[in-house]
C-alpha cells in the first residue's frame, strides 16, 4: 500500500533533493565580497576620506580643527600630518612670553604681525554662566565679562592692539554636542581644538592659581549642553566638562594682539 505521507518527489527518487552546489558557492562568494567591501569602506576608504578632509582644513588655515580631526585617526599618515601641523605652529613663535596690561602672557602662535596669546597663569576663578542651564559660548556670562569688564582693564593704547577675532565654535568632537554659532570676540577662551594644538603635552597645558595647579575653562561645550569643557589641574583636556555654574574653575583669557 502506498504511503501517502511521503512527499511525491521522495516516492519517486527515494531521497530528498540536494541543493545545487553551484548556487551554494555563488552565495558564499557573494557574502565574502560584500563583507570585503564593508571592511574596505570602514578601515580604508572612510579613514582616507577623513584624512583628505582634515588636510583641506589645514590648507584653509583652520589648523586647530585639522589637528583635532587628525588626532582621532589611527592612520600613520594622519599622525605624521598632525605632527607637521603642530611643528608649523610652534615654528611661528618668535616670542615665548610677553607682558601686556598687568598680566604675563604665553605666545601660542605668531603670524602676519599678530600673536595669539594666553595668560601664563589662571588669573581668577569664574563661572562660565551664572545659572546651570543649556548655554553656548555666544550667550554665556563669561564671554560678556571678558569682552566687557575684562577688556576695559586695558588702556586705550592696549585696546588698539587687540584684534577682534572670528572664532569657530565647533561641536564637541567626542560627544557631538553643538556649541552654537561662530562669534567675533576681542577676548575669548581657547576651544578644545586649540587647547589640543597649541600645547605639546599636558605639562605645558597645566596652569597655576594661587600657588597650586587649577582647572580652567575652555569655550567648547562638554558632554551635555549645560557643561563646558575644561583643562584639569594636571593639564588633561576634559571633554566631559563641568557644570557651567561651577565657581571654582579658572580663567585663562586668550586674544590676538598686534606685535610692536
Amino acid at each position: 500500500m502506498e504511503d501517502n505521507n511521503i512527499p511525491m518527489d521522495e516516492q519517486y527518487s527515494g531521497e530528498k533533493k540536494k541543493f545545487p552546489v553551484k548556487i551554494v558557492i555563488i552565495v558564499l562568494v557573494a557574502v565574502v565580497l560584500v563583507a570585503a567591501v564593508v571592511v574596505l569602506g570602514i578601515f580604508v576608504i572612510k579613514p582616507r576620506m577623513a584624512l583628505s578632509s582634515a588636510t583641506k582644513l589645514a590648507e584653509s588655515g583652520d589648523a586647530a580643527a585639522a589637528y583635532e580631526a587628525l588626532d582621532r585617526m589611527a592612520l600613520e599618515d594622519a599622525l605624521l600630518r598632525k605632527q607637521e601641523i603642530q611643528e608649523d605652529v610652534f615654528a611661528t613663535r618668535k616670542t615665548a612670553e610677553l607682558k601686556f596690561g598687568k598680566y604675563d602672557w604665553i605666545v601660542l602662535e605668531e603670524r602676519d604681525g599678530k600673536a595669539l596669546v594666553i595668560t601664563k597663569n589662571i588669573i581668577s576663578q569664574q563661572v562660565y554662566h551664572g545659572t546651570l542651564q543649556d548655554i553656548t559660548w555666544e550667550d554665556c556670562s563669561l564671554r560678556a565679562y571678558l569682552n566687557g569688564t575684562f577688556l576695559n582693564e586695558f588702556s586705550a593704547e592696549e585696546k588698539a592692539r587687540i584684534v577682534a577675532t572670528q572664532n569657530k565654535n565647533t561641536s564637541n568632537p567626542q560627544y557631538n554636542v553643538k556649541n552654537g554659532k561662530n562669534t567675533k570676540d576681542s577676548i575669548f577662551l581657547l576651544s578644545l581644538e586649540e587647547a589640543n594644538l597649541y600645547f605639546k603635552d599636558n605639562a605645558s597645558r597645566a596652569a597655576m592659581f594661587q600657588h597650586s595647579y587649577g582647572w580652567w575653562w575652555l569655550r567648547s561645550a562638554g558632554m551635555y549642553e549645560n557643561l563646558a569643557a575644561m583643562v584639569t589641574s594636571d593639564g588633561t583636556i576634559a571633554y566631559t566638562g563641568s557644570g557651567v555654574n561651577y565657581a571654582n574653575r579658572g580663567l585663562r583669557p586668550a586674544m590676538w594682539i598686534k606685535m610692536p
